[in-house]
């Protein structure tokens, strides 16, 4: 399939534009991706960025509800949105014929939306609904507690969705202002890729410069306990999340991260899937992940036991971790983990979603789109040494550990010896 490089633009509105052609293809893949996520909000207004996206969706001033989702959902096509902790991002999926409309609606969606008051207090509940939800999992409570743990000291550690009580807070007008302040052209970026006309790319004249107000928060990684549980009713597996702070998606650490992640916990042949579930049978699911912001990063590793298996879990965990440390990785092992990650990355190039999705995070974090070519190279720099480094350099520090146990299944006495005596390998 031919497939062009993203090219980049930016308006005299202030609004950025990333769009790469695609021939071969007949759909078209539309984002516009706002930089106000939940680490952008005000203090006691946790949860409004996402919020906001709700009720954005609940009527604009041209466009109903229904009016805003049937034209894309009848030919077949998709629209959404999710908010995170810098960026909210509205995507659509369509045939290439029904590119103007879906670009029609985002837009209307990010510039005319009206919160109409009487879906305010209906939606709110739906919010309390999804953390309600949250709440009741207990792989979501894991990887919150760490959150709030290792960033608690600023706003990266607040939950997206907000708390019961932080939502239960928010009237319309606070949302009105998070919207009126941080939805303008200048806080935008639209990406684009797929089979779409050029002038689709003059869509947004009409959008008029308005200087953007952004509560910015600097990412601190500050653990307040090398240890924290919580205890639930009716469970029946323990829930654990090992991590550690990783570099920034800036730095060329972050390219080894990839790597290492990939060969740890990337899918069933990886070494701690391999080691924990297939030769030793103490897990159904383990996995490993990483996380990576201009200032900052994090890398961790979830598990899920029976509470009467979690110690030995842990301590084979920490032993195979310990001698991948002694050991070193070997060229075959760092080889395995590039060649998988360029084969996934060359893989979603086919995708019109990926490939937007794709320019529009790397676009993000370096101020432009990176082609397929250079992320390879990238990829293709980790070697031995490096590797090794990093892994000196990381992971000799002390490792923070989440848990979501049943109730009791845990004696304070060990919990208290793992916070004074930390975690290391």
């Amino acid at each position: 399939m031919d497939s062009a490089i993203a090219a980049t633009a930016k308006l005299n509105n202030g609004m950025e534009i990333f769009s790469h052609k695609m021939n071969g293809v007949r759909s078209v893949s539309l984002s516009i991706a706002v930089k106000a996520g939940s680490s952008n909000e005000s203090a006691g207004r946790s949860g409004a960025a996402h919020f906001t996206e709700h009720m954005v969706f609940k009527g604009t001033k041209t466009r109903s509800p229904i009016e805003l989702k049937e034209p894309i959902e009848r030919v077949g096509g998709t629209l959404n949105a999710f908010t995170g902790k810098e960026n909210t991002v509205y995507f659509a999926r369509v045939p290439d014929s029904k590119s103007r409309i879906a670009l029609s609606i985002l837009k209307d969606i990010c510039s005319q939306s009206l919160f109409p008051r009487k879906s305010f207090d209906l939606e709110k509940q739906v919010v309390i609904e999804e953390i309600a939800a949250a709440d009741d999992d207990p792989a979501d409570i894991v990887y919150e507690q760490f959150f709030k743990n290792v960033w608690g000291t600023c706003n990266y550690g607040n939950p997206v969705l907000g708390t019961l009580e932080s939502i239960k807070g928010i009237n319309r007008q606070d949302l009105l202002d998070f919207y009126k302040t941080k939805y303008n052209p200048s806080n935008m970026v639209f990406s684009v890729a797929g089979n779409f006309p050029e002038e689709l790319l003059n869509s947004f004249d009409d959008l008029a410069y308005t200087q953007s107000k952004r509560e910015q928060s600097h990412l601190i990684y500050a653990p307040v306990q090398s240890v924290t549980v919580t205890e639930k009713e009716e469970l029946k597996q323990l829930h654990m999340l090992i991590g550690i702070e990783a570099p920034s998606r800036q730095d060329p650490d972050f390219n080894v991260f990839q790597v290492l992640n990939t060969l740890l916990g990337g899918g069933m042949s990886s070494k701690l899937f391999n080691r924990l579930r297939e030769e030793l049978g103490l897990v159904y699911t383990i996995d490993s992940g990483l996380i990576s912001y201009p200032e900052g990063g994090l890398f961790f590793i979830y598990a899920a036991t029976t509470p009467e298996r979690f110690l030995k879990l842990k301590d084979e965990l920490l032993k195979e971790l310990f001698k991948i440390m002694k050991e070193g990785m070997n060229k075959q092992d760092i080889n395995y983990g590039k060649e998988r990650l360029k084969g996934k990355l060359l893989l979603s190039t086919e995708s019109t979603y990926s490939t937007m999705m794709r320019n529009l995070d790397t676009g993000l974090a370096f101020g432009r789109p990176l082609t397929v070519e250079e992320m390879v190279e990238r990829i293709n720099a980790v070697d031995i040494s490096r590797m090794n480094k990093v892994m000196d350099q990381y992971f000799t520090r002390n490792w923070i550990l989440s848990l979501v146990t049943p109730k009791k299944a845990l004696k304070q006495s060990l919990i208290d010896q793992w916070e004074k005596k930390g975690i290391t390998i």
